[in-house]
């Protein structure tokens, strides 16, 4: 009971001064300008940190940074979750659930503090929140569980040790320090239970020397900073301050920002397995000079809330560049998120299997190797989330041994139920004969008790000797979205040359996959999952559907040649309606009007043209093409262009009459509507300057060869008006 009460009193401590924000907590004054953090430490007491004392208290950031923010608030942040609250549960979140892993034992068993569907509650495997911030403090800032009060009061006997290690309070530095921070050596002190100097020697203002590891569970720090009887192995943890940092008055200089992003990468990194460091591209948003915390933002209650690609990419605000998405069915875009095509780590899209910070340790660095395989985790799979949209997911499948009754899987035996198991010992390599081993053990150590395994997406038993497997709901796979890395365009999934021959072939692995459960086992071979039945689609019909797609080139061959074929009938129509329009117009006209209208289109013609032509050559020639050349060349161009048109009126039934100048004409047609054409386009809001450029060259040249043919139409004219005498 004294035991039960000196905690309760020490986690009040602890919690009182955390939330409690100080009298003078700041604001934002308007200043374009970040203040310079310089200030005297305090520690976890709110006195000032005295670096010259022989037995120096370490520096508390909530205290520190208490001084003018309101930490208080900050307590429900988005990386402070303890799941003791109801508040803190989350119906229907799917985030990367944190793997309480061991190679040893085989044991992957995933875990949230949010509520997460097919995830455990630490409590749920008999973990204590002590146990739990020792475990996992390697890869969050601290705070939330680590120094929540009703978690330091939670009554878990030799399962924590609170005493030892106090807090472990939230480090402002893990993510606003600009420069210098040891996220290594973080996660070293909190594995070493060095809790209260965790931050102080990550932060470079000292070292903490020393291993709380190592006393007795009733070591209290507060009263016995020091052992007086072991130098050298259960040494408690010892700070020592670079004196460097402070000036006389005990004042040091943090120097802390919004966060960069390789402070979040700390925590958040993901690679493929055995990819080499050069091969990673690395998000599309990081190498633009974007940080994370342009897309992750929050205020001073440390929420986060992250900005859809939408709103910047496809909203009216957006800053964002404007997707094409050239030829790309809409419906893609109603079923598919962005992320399918543009997000994941692995080279080329394809699945793989990648480590994350959280889950295997990478990015944790020392003379030891920190980064694990297990779990075993693959990307990308494809999952067809509530709202029915198919997005890129990471997949786990959990791994433990349990217990089972009358045929119901119990909770998971975590790592310290099984390891001294003397079949997990007699080899390195964990193997279906071990699992089977273990469990006999297991088995013949219970009266009236059923062991199995979760492994590989099934459930194991003993069957005699024998070890079977089964599907059942236990072994089911974990997983949850990605967002990142981000690739550009080029790179994304569909992009060229491949297309749409990424997603729609008759092997599509897109539609038709096959995702092979991983897991510690070596040996295992199981029924693979298939894609399609997580996309909840008919596989038959997407192979189907696949193989027309290899007849797409020669189905568009045969669409545009039927399409040219259309348009020449409807020309052919065209001009035959124009025939007759034209004999009609000529029958029931004097032949004095009709002469002098085609007269005067003629001469109208001509007249455009020649302006046209001169005043465009001079212009290319001399650049002269400006004030009244350029103002007359326009309204000539006008003219022009009306009477082309009524030139093919007029003139259509005698241009046709004879083969040779009705192909001559076809030409002069042709030319006639790529002169207004490549005139017009440049006025449209189409092409930037390069295609611009292009058009001008081809309009001068359009020009020119219309010209040669309006004089060989006149010669061809002119020779069957006026024929050569026979002499």
């Amino acid at each position: 009971m004294k035991r039960i009460s000196l905690m309760l009193v020490l986690a009040a401590l602890a919690g009182v001064r955390a939330d409690v924000p100080r009298a003078g907590a700041s604001h934002w004054n308007g200043g374009r300008t970040v203040p310079v953090h310089k200030l005297a430490p305090l520690d976890a007491d709110g006195d000032k940190v005295s670096p010259t004392d022989r037995l120096p208290r370490p520096v508390s950031q909530v205290q520190t940074c208490g001084q003018c923010h309101d930490v208080a608030a900050m307590k429900g942040g988005s990386h402070f979750h303890t799941g003791l609250a109801p508040e803190d549960v989350e119906e229907g979140v799917r985030t990367e659930p944190w793997f309480l892993a061991d190679e040893k034992t085989g044991t992957a068993i995933p875990l949230s503090l949010r509520g997460q569907a097919g995830v455990f509650a630490p409590r749920e495997v008999g973990m204590s929140c002590w146990q739990w911030t020792k475990t996992f403090g390697r890869h969050f800032p601290g705070g939330g569980v680590g120094s929540d009060t009703n978690a330091m009061a939670e009554v878990a006997g030799d399962r924590q040790r609170w005493f030892v290690t106090g807090a472990l309070e939230a480090n402002c530095l893990a993510c606003h320090q600009q420069g210098g921070y040891d996220s290594s050596e973080w996660a070293r002190q909190v594995l070493r239970e060095n809790w209260q100097g965790a931050a102080t020697a990550a932060s470079g203002l000292g070292v903490v020397e020393g291993m709380n590891e190592r006393l007795e569970g009733t070591w209290d720090l507060a009263t016995r900073p020091e052992n007086p009887d072991d130098h050298l192995f259960k040494v408690p943890e010892k700070t020592v301050y670079d004196l460097r940092r402070f000036d006389a008055k005990n004042r040091c200089v943090f120097e802390v920002g919004k966060p960069r992003s390789e402070n979040c990468l700390n925590c958040h990194s993901a690679s493929q397995k055995d990819m080499p460091s050069h091969a990673i591209m690395g998000d599309v948003h990081l190498q633009r000079g974007m940080k994370c915390v342009d897309c992750h933002q929050n205020g001073m209650d440390h929420r986060v809330a992250t900005k859809s690609c939408a709103s910047c990419h496809t909203g009216a605000k957006g800053a964002g560049p404007r997707p094409v998405h050239a030829g790309i069915p809409l419906v893609h875009f109603e079923k598919l998120a962005c992320t399918v095509c543009h997000s994941g780590v692995t080279e080329g899209g394809e699945l793989a299997q990648v480590r994350t910070a959280r889950a295997n340790r990478i990015g944790v660095y020392g003379r030891a190797q920190w980064a694990t395989d297990v779990p075993h985790i693959v990307e990308p799979v494809f999952v067809k989330n509530a709202k029915g949209v198919v997005e890129p997911c990471r997949m786990a499948w959990p791994s433990y041994f349990c217990a089972m009754t009358n045929g119901v899987v119990k909770a998971p035996l975590g790592p310290d139920a099984v390891k001294d198991l003397k079949a997990l010992g007699t080899t390195n390599a964990f193997s279906k004969a071990v699992v089977a081993s273990a469990l006999a053990e297991l088995q013949a150590a219970s009266k009236d008790g059923a062991f199995a395994y979760v492994g590989h997406g099934r459930l194991w038993t003993l069957d005699g000797s024998n070890l079977v497997s089964t599907a059942h709901a236990a072994a089911a796979p974990v997983s949850w979205p990605i967002a990142h890395d981000v690739r550009p365009a080029r790179q994304a999934r569909g992009a060229a040359p491949v297309k749409c021959a990424d997603c729609h072939t008759a092997d599509s692995e897109f539609f038709l996959g096959e995702i092979h459960p991983k897991g510690p086992m070596a040996d295992a071979d199981v029924e693979p999952l298939s894609q399609a039945e997580l996309l909840g689609v008919r596989g038959g019909y997407h192979k189907v559907l696949g193989t027309t797609f290899g007849m797409r080139p020669l189905f568009k061959v045969f669409l545009w040649t039927v399409f040219g074929l259309i348009c020449l009938f409807a020309a052919a129509a065209a001009a035959l309606a124009l025939n007759k329009f034209a004999k009609w117009l000529a029958d029931n006209s004097t032949e004095f009007a009709w002469g002098l209208a085609k007269w005067i289109v003629d001469m109208g013609f001509v007249a455009c043209l020649l302006y046209l032509l001169a005043s465009g050559v001079i212009g290319w020639m001399c650049g002269a093409m400006t004030s009244w050349w350029l103002v007359l060349h326009m309204c000539a161009g006008g003219g022009f262009a009306a009477c082309t048109v009524l030139m093919l009126a007029f003139r259509l039934a005698a241009r046709t009459e004879k083969t040779g100048l009705a192909v001559v004409w076809m030409f002069w047609t042709v030319f006639a509507a790529g002169t207004v054409f490549t005139a017009v386009m440049p006025m449209m809001t189409v092409f930037g300057g390069h295609g611009q450029e292009v058009l001008l060259w081809c309009h001068r040249c359009v020009s020119l060869c219309f010209a040669a043919a309006s004089c060989l139409v006149c010669r061809l004219c002119l020779r069957d008006r006026f024929p050569a005498r026979k002499k």
